[in-house]
């Protein structure tokens, strides 16, 4: 006895449903998906159908062909054939899942340097590495870059280079350097730059507030003065990440004092000083830090840890954007980004050894989206080719030959720029007398793929789903659909 865990695959791209019974499946529009049972070959009703007994279910989905053949011959159905499933017995099937809609993400670090770090006439290092496929296959190699904060100048009596000064001329030095400049750039927290208050009432004066909404976290507030219980003046505390303009963040401590965001922060340096119990948080680009900028540059401080005690953080993205090529020069073995860019920030003592007594980096890696675009066209010509449909490509006239094969209208039907979410249905189908005297099944996997943006079609293609499930669940096969956090 014997059994084989592969499967085969089968790739449905499904824009809607048929969500009513009794149509037939030369009437599914290209790119509509139904469950058919082969009893009528006409669709169950999404909600609340069952199967004949003794019938099998399929998955039909409208052809994406808009001509039956070439040279009119359309034999065995032609291109427009509908896209059929294996017949399922839902007894068999054996697992039902989805994948989640996760957005990419780029790599990021930063590296800090508190008001003591950076005594005068000492310098600082810093390291940056870059690793991960996209610099593998553009060097050959992982790659990294350093930069110091020498030909910074103390005036008399000072005792501490301003760190954001400091932190600001190692990133200048690493983002020039050639090797690695085409893999980062100089990274934004997206915080809160500007706002439009509304002043609320029941509040007090205070430090460090917090605030609630939006689509970012961390923004912070100072109350420096009220009136009659309303917020009158206040000073930002802390800058928070990820937000947009619009967002309306609600502050608390208080009833109905809210800001709604004008201006989002443009610069990977953040300033915090600190005096006393008072934090102020501000947001300047590289040049400005470093006073070259044409306007807004920062002004250092000449006695970073004395009263005021200033801190500064700069930030670094991922940021290469690899080569891509469109559909009418599409190859399916043409290379697809599918890891970020890795950023390792690091501080580095004069002797180049790596330096924890002082400053903290902080590295945080990218994530890809789930299922490209990319991912899907090619299972989907795969599938096709399973099926008989040509798709030319390696020739210099592949583009002419797939525009008269129409395998053009199979590439149209995937955007390969969006991010698509995936649902899967394995089932088998058992060899009860199989010549060779092995018992085995064939094991099939129907992937069902739909634009994540498009959240009418996902909530149908759920639906349908789940109707399989419930078909299994009444043929006494108890499973569910399995989804997490993770995929």
């Amino acid at each position: 006895m014997a059994y084989f865990n592969h499967a085969f695959y089968k790739t449905f791209v499904a824009t809607s449903t048929q969500a009513s019974a009794g149509t037939a499946t030369s009437a599914l529009t290209a790119g509509q998906l139904g469950i058919v049972t082969d009893a009528t070959w006409q669709t169950i009703a999404v909600s609340g159908g069952t199967l004949p007994a003794n019938s099998l279910a399929y998955l039909v989905q409208g052809s994406y062909y808009t001509k039956d053949a070439i040279g009119n011959n359309p034999g065995h159905g032609g291109y427009k054939e509908s896209v059929k499933s294996k017949g399922i017995n839902p007894k068999f099937i054996s697992r039902v899942w989805a994948t989640n809609c996760l957005s990419a993400q780029q790599s990021t670090a930063s590296l800090s340097l508190g008001p003591d770090c950076a005594p005068c006439g000492k310098t600082q290092f810093m390291r940056l590495d870059i690793k991960g496929s996209p610099t593998l296959r553009f060097l050959n190699h992982n790659a990294y870059a350093i930069g110091d904060s020498a030909n910074i100048c103390c005036v008399d009596l000072q005792e501490f280079l301003d760190p954001a000064l400091v932190v600001a001329t190692m990133a200048n030095m690493v983002l020039a350097n050639p090797l690695i400049k085409p893999f980062i750039a100089e990274g934004d927290p997206n915080g809160v730059q500007t706002a439009t208050l509304v002043g609320g009432s029941g509040y007090s004066v205070g430090n460090g507030i917090a605030t609630t909404g939006g689509t970012g976290s961390g923004f912070k507030v100072n109350i420096l003065t009220v009136s009659s219980g309303a917020i009158a003046t206040y000073s930002v505390s802390a800058v928070g990440a990820g937000y947009t303009v619009g967002d309306v963040l609600t502050v608390a401590g208080g009833t109905g004092g809210t800001l709604t965001v004008t201006a989002l922060t443009v610069g990977g340096v953040v300033v915090t000083a600190v005096t006393g119990a008072v934090t102020v948080q501000s947001v300047y680009t590289i040049a400005q830090a470093l006073g070259t900028a044409s306007s807004g540059n920062y002004v250092p401080s000449t006695d970073p840890n004395g009263t005021t005690k200033v801190t500064g953080t700069v930030n670094f993205v991922g940021a290469y954007v690899d080569t891509k090529f469109g559909n009418c020069s599409f190859d399916t073995r043409d290379h697809f980004n599918a890891e970020p860019v890795v950023i390792i920030a690091s501080i580095l003592d004069e002797t180049g050894d790596p330096c924890n007594d002082c400053g903290v980096a902080t590295n945080t890696p990218g994530q890809m989206q789930q299922t490209q675009g990319e991912n899907v066209v090619r299972d989907l010509i795969l599938s096709e080719r399973y099926r008989q449909s040509p798709f030319n490509q390696g020739n210099a006239d592949s583009a002419r030959i797939r525009e008269i094969e129409m395998s053009d209208e199979i590439l149209a039907a995937v955007d390969r720029t969006t991010t698509y979410k995936a649902y899967y249905i394995q089932h088998t189908v058992p060899r009860f007398n199989n010549p060779s005297g092995v018992f085995d099944n064939d094991q099939y996997v129907y992937q069902i793929y739909v634009k994540c943006s498009d959240t009418t079609a996902n909530t149908n293609v759920l639906a349908l789903v789940n109707r399989v499930v419930a078909l299994a669940n009444a043929a006494g096969n108890n499973i569910a659909l399995e989804t997490n956090s993770y995929w």
